[in-house]
């Protein structure tokens, strides 16, 4: 089946069948949907771009979960991401998702959020893949560098986000929320579960993630080469007692992270 080209909408033209269906998901009604439009406007957004992996009925968008179904929109001229509230979700707004990922941009984490209201989330457009597809698409001399690399920002941005004391709360399904452009940088999306009243745990959740269960810590340890589990699971361990740095630099070594 060839693939759809991807279709933009203007925001006033957002209320027409079959683009309501997913501005007011999962039930459109008019004053759920008229409600979004101003909303979207008021924050500058002019149209959304019907494209990406996920297909909802003739429809594509970059996501679906939960609280909200996200899009690519434009403002001003800029490609940016836009995440409309589902009128089911549980969430009452997307305040609190605004206010975790402001707290991770002053981390230097995540997509910069360049503005919220009561149902839509406007953010920094970041053109990557999932980490699944990423170390797929690697190929040729110095794939296990590129990732050695890509592994190590990504730990080191985790451990900043545990020195702010904030927990992102979905590491442990990193696939779900980590994207990695095409200059190998990782960038730790949805901050909806985040929060601050917890004990951080990002940097042993993306650590066990990586190297210590499931099917895509297997893919891993077949490009890196094998790693001592139980002295990784030590280091972890040595890290969530309270002493961090000297846990962090000594998984970096172990893991050869450190070139």
């Amino acid at each position: 089946m060839a693939k759809a080209d991807p279709v933009i909408v203007p925001v006033e033209n957002l209320s027409h069948d079959p683009y309501r269906s997913l501005v007011a998901y999962p039930d459109p009604e008019d004053n759920s949907i008229e409600s979004r439009i101003r909303q979207l406007t008021d924050l500058g957004i002019s149209s959304l771009e019907f494209q990406g992996a996920l297909r909802i009925g003739r429809l594509s968008i970059l996501g679906k979960g939960v609280v909200g179904l996200v899009f690519t929109g434009y403002s001003g001229g800029d490609r940016v991401a836009v995440k409309i509230r589902r009128v089911d979700s549980r969430r009452k707004s997307m305040g609190h998702e605004a206010e975790m990922m402001r707290i991770a941009n002053n981390a230097g984490i995540g997509p910069e959020c360049l503005g919220s209201s009561q149902d839509i989330l406007k953010m920094q457009f970041v053109d990557g893949r999932r980490l699944p597809t990423w170390l797929s698409s690697l190929e040729g001399r110095g794939k296990r560098a590129r990732v050695r690399s890509t592994f190590k920002t990504l730990f080191q941005q985790c451990v900043r986000l545990d020195a702010f004391g904030l927990d992102h709360g979905e590491l442990s399904r990193a696939h779900k929320n980590v994207l990695v452009s095409d200059d190998g940088r990782p960038w730790i999306l949805d901050f909806e579960s985040a929060s601050l009243m917890r004990r951080v745990n990002n940097f042993t959740s993306i650590a066990q993630y990586l190297f210590l269960s499931g099917r895509f810590a297997r893919r891993v340890l077949r490009v890196l080469g094998p790693v001592e589990q139980n002295e990784l699971v030590e280091y972890l361990r040595l890290y969530k007692s309270g002493r961090t740095n000297d846990a962090f630099e000594a998984v970096l070594k172990m893991l050869r992270f450190q070139c």
